[in-house]
């Protein structure tokens, strides 16, 4: 589904979205990289972008990993098999194995059947490395907690956010969105579903 959805459905709108960013050496962070379907699109439609993918899940990571390779892609794909979150640390991790997007620390309870310990870092230590100028955030309600952890000065160089944000019980989209607008990242497309497209400058009305 997701290479579908990125490859033929074009669902993350890469060029209405990133418009004259692209082409340029951008930092991106892809929270949440899953078989890798959203880094290698973006290194083939950027050839100068390096991308940071984050998977936690050592099943999931694999995938990932032969598609970066397979695609010729490792010169910009870096694969990270860490989860953000809150804090650096270990976290339990419902993973169930088959590749499947909905994984997530969220909902993780001890001694489940298929939840793992996987390594945590946060958002902050990643700029850390590197100025980041696009992020992309899908991990299945842990987004929350990542980004209320962070400091504002860590996005001050991110120019643009994809987020599928997902119900968690206290949290709030439109709290969510509050936070990204003080740090200077307000909406500029929401589908009907939970994907928001935000930017650090007007971007032009999208045609459906």
């Amino acid at each position: 589904v997701p290479l579908y959805e990125i490859f033929a459905e074009d669902s993350y709108r890469f060029e209405w979205f990133l418009g004259p960013l692209l082409q340029r050496p951008l930092q991106v962070l892809d929270v949440g990289g899953q078989i890798g379907a959203f880094a290698c699109r973006l290194a083939q439609l950027d050839p100068q972008a390096s991308i940071a993918a984050y998977e936690p899940s050592p099943f999931t990571a694999g995938f990932l990993r032969r598609n970066v390779e397979r695609n010729n892609l490792v010169r910009q794909v870096t694969v990270v098999e860490q989860a953000l979150a809150a804090s650096e640390g270990t976290a339990r991790f419902d993973d169930n194995g088959s590749g499947s997007a909905r994984k997530s620390l969220v909902s993780s309870r001890p001694g489940a059947p298929g939840t793992i310990a996987v390594e945590t870092t946060t958002f902050d230590a990643v700029p850390a490395k590197a100025p980041l100028d696009v992020v992309k955030i899908d991990c299945e309600g842990g987004e929350y907690d990542l980004v209320y952890a962070s400091s504002p000065e860590s996005w001050a160089s991110v120019q643009r956010l994809v987020i599928e944000y997902h119900p968690v019980q206290g949290q709030s989209w439109d709290e969510l969105r509050g936070w990204f607008e003080k740090v200077g990242l307000t909406v500029q497309y929401k589908e009907s579903g939970s994907v928001a497209w935000l930017s650090r400058e007007p971007l032009v009305r999208i045609v459906k």
